[in-house]
């Protein structure tokens, strides 16, 4: 009877935990992506956003956040794409009610839920 209960801790032990043993492919929700030529400018005082669409795998609210110097969210803006829009690029600026002030500036643009990328620019002194 012992040699048989052994035997039997012993089979209990090599029986995986997992079943079944390789698990199914998890599928990957798609993610929005931005090229390459994407800048942030001080055009004249003014600044610009400039992104070009890589990959848009659904239709949604392509939003910016213009951060100022101190990190407080200064404006926000948005356009609508959709997957007709991939390689087109969109312009999106700090609103001329927000004056842009010295010191470091930030720019975080999402896609719905989905954060892609934030953009940092420096505004400097001009004029004596």
């Amino acid at each position: 009877m012992l040699p048989v209960l052994l035997l039997a801790v012993a089979l209990a032990a090599c029986t995986p935990l997992y079943v079944p043993l390789v698990p199914e492919r998890i599928p990957v929700r798609e993610v929005a992506q931005l090229g390459d030529a994407s800048s942030l400018i001080d055009d004249g005082g003014v600044l610009t956003l400039h992104v070009v669409l890589d990959r848009v795998p659904r239709a949604g609210w392509l939003a910016v956040q213009w951060f100022a110097p101190d990190g407080v969210e200064a404006a926000s803006d948005s356009v609508w794409v959709t997957p007709a829009d991939v390689g087109q690029g969109r312009t999106l600026t700090l609103p001329r009610r927000v004056t842009p002030t010295i010191g470091e500036w930030r720019a975080v643009v999402s896609l719905g839920s989905d954060v892609l990328r934030q953009f940092r620019t420096t505004v400097v002194a001009t004029g004596p």
